[in-house]
């Protein structure tokens, strides 16, 4: 291990959220998609959804893991609001104005921190000019000149991956008002929680029909806050308050699908069957054809 570094293995899924989707003995079944194959139980949040030294930079010409250390701070709040989700609060307590604007910067950093966007994300900051580095300056009251930061972000890879880490999520997502009101929050439980926990996690855990719209909360979305719970903004005007059963079983195939490398679930039987169906929807297009089919219950 480096001199200044004191951690390896670098979650980019929090351990605390993956917890969500664990059986009541904390491990779960991991289908890896890129051997095709499950990994060897018992799997706990402990042993996936992490790569090595991914959140290890170099600042003034050495190694630090100084952003793994920010990211548990920041963990060590939202675990609790995972927590209490786990623990059954009540849809009407957790979204609230408080609730919503944890969900909203939980969402905001998880989104910036996936693997599948480093290359999004560096060509994204290496376009921006100088002109929005200014404004960004100006919403998030960041302690350094704008010409510096500028300079930073296109000479210092170290320095730009913190600023996607932390800048990012202050700047590209409406973090402070309320949900707007076209649209509303709601939380869809599974019916028999102990007998059928049948919702999946990956490393692309939001579905989502336009960027833009996912950043600005203006438009429909589907998150999973646990096996058991989903969390859906749909228009005011969608007033259906149940869904039909097969609903749960399209967001799995898609959640598989939309997966990098790894796919979590508690129930190896189910989420051997939602590989078989996702034949059903093989390449972008069918994949394309199923993400408008799950947002057409939400929309």
């Amino acid at each position: 291990m480096q001199s200044g570094v004191t951690s390896f293995k670098h979650h980019y899924i929090p351990q605390f959220y993956l917890e969500g989707f664990c059986r009541s003995d904390g491990t779960f079944d991991i289908y890896d998609k890129e051997y095709g194959k499950f990994k060897k139980t018992p799997q706990s949040p402990a042993t996936v959804f992490f790569e090595k030294g991914i959140n290890t930079i170099k600042f003034r010409g050495q190694h630090t893991d100084y952003i793994e250390k920010l990211y548990s701070g920041l963990e060590s709040v939202f675990s609790q609001l995972f927590n209490l989700i786990r623990e059954g609060i009540c849809s009407e307590t957790l979204l609230n104005s408080d609730g919503v604007r944890l969900l909203k910067q939980y969402m905001a950093i998880q989104f910036w921190r996936l693997p599948r966007l480093d290359e999004y994300a560096d060509q994204y900051l290496k376009t921006l000019s100088l002109a929005e580095i200014e404004h960004i300056c100006t919403v998030t009251n960041l302690p350094l000149p704008s010409q510096k930061i500028f300079k930073l972000i296109h000479s210092d890879a170290g320095f730009r991956y913190y600023f996607r880490c932390f800048i990012l999520p202050l700047c590209t997502f409406d973090l402070n008002r309320a949900i707007p009101d076209a649209m509303r929050w709601v939380i869809l439980d599974v019916e028999k929680p102990n007998e059928w926990s049948n919702l999946l996690c990956c490393d692309a855990p939001f579905i989502f029909d336009n960027p833009e719209n996912l950043l600005q909360f203006t438009g429909s979305f589907i998150f999973p806050l646990s096996s058991s719970k989903l969390l859906v903004s749909k228009p005011q005007i969608n007033t259906t308050s149940s869904f039909d059963p097969i609903m749960s079983t399209k967001i799995s195939i898609l959640f598989y699908l939309q997966g990098r490398r790894y796919v979590a679930g508690s129930n190896r039987e189910y989420l051997e069957k939602i590989i078989e169906f996702s034949k059903l929807y093989a390449g972008k297009e069918g994949t394309m054809r199923l993400q408008r089919e799950v947002l057409a219950y939400v929309q």
